[in-house]
């Protein structure tokens, strides 16, 4: 079976391309991430895990580009796609890792942000993460992502997949590019339900949680330490 690394590491050149054409609503969901960021958090140090080819590390950048940035990905050959576009920002450093084994130091980051990556792993590896998560965050530090959710019920789930079918096509997919992300789902995403993830932050301890944006299966959710 691929792996999550070489797949990414195969799409590296066209994931920007493709997941354009995947997610509807996709400028609106990065918008929603950084619309519900306190006007007083003034970040010094932000993480972005699962950076892929750096579209949320360009949006980082445009609200803070005075802030030292450290993008994380599993796959060497996505992190080069991300340096090449930012190569002449020297406050943006590229670390491989992948975030299921990695251990943040305490205290390291004002606001971590994650766009379409944390359903790459299984619950049980959700739950540490966002505990590495909440302990890696300064007092009053932000933690935001964007994921892919899955309904609270079988039915439902079914009638998200169909959904995000027909918006795909209508953005330009095909049906190859369909298939491919089919199998990739089939053989490495988790899907959550929204509610899970609310419980599971609270449980890490976090002191506030909310979901502040969702179309079909996707959803933005905020949680503050």
């Amino acid at each position: 079976m691929e792996s999550v690394e070489s797949f990414y590491d195969e799409l590296s050149s066209r994931y920007t391309e493709l997941i354009s054409k995947c997610v509807p609503r996709y400028g609106e969901l990065m918008y929603n991430m950084f619309h519900y960021i306190p006007a007083d958090l003034k970040p010094s140090r932000i993480l972005d895990l699962g950076c892929g080819t750096g579209n949320l590390t360009e949006q980082i950048l445009k609200y803070y580009p005075e802030a030292e940035i450290d993008t994380l990905d599993i796959s060497e050959d996505i992190l080069k796609e991300s340096q090449k576009r930012f190569m002449a920002q020297p406050n943006v450093r590229h670390i491989q890792a992948d975030f299921r084994h990695m251990h943040l130091p305490p205290g390291s980051y004002d606001l971590i942000l994650s766009s379409i990556a944390i359903h790459h792993i299984p619950d049980p590896d959700k739950i540490n993460l966002y505990r590495d998560i909440q302990q890696a965050l300064k007092p009053n530090g932000l933690f935001i992502f964007a994921d892919q959710t899955r309904g609270i019920n079988e039915e439902i789930y079914k009638k998200h997949i169909s959904r995000w079918k027909e918006e795909a096509f209508k953005l330009g997919s095909t049906q190859e590019n369909w298939d491919m992300w089919m199998q990739h789902q089939d053989a490495h995403d988790f899907h959550t339900p929204v509610s899970w993830h609310l419980k599971t932050l609270e449980q890490a301890g976090f002191k506030e949680v909310d979901i502040i944006w969702k179309n079909i299966m996707w959803a933005v959710i905020w949680a503050q330490k």
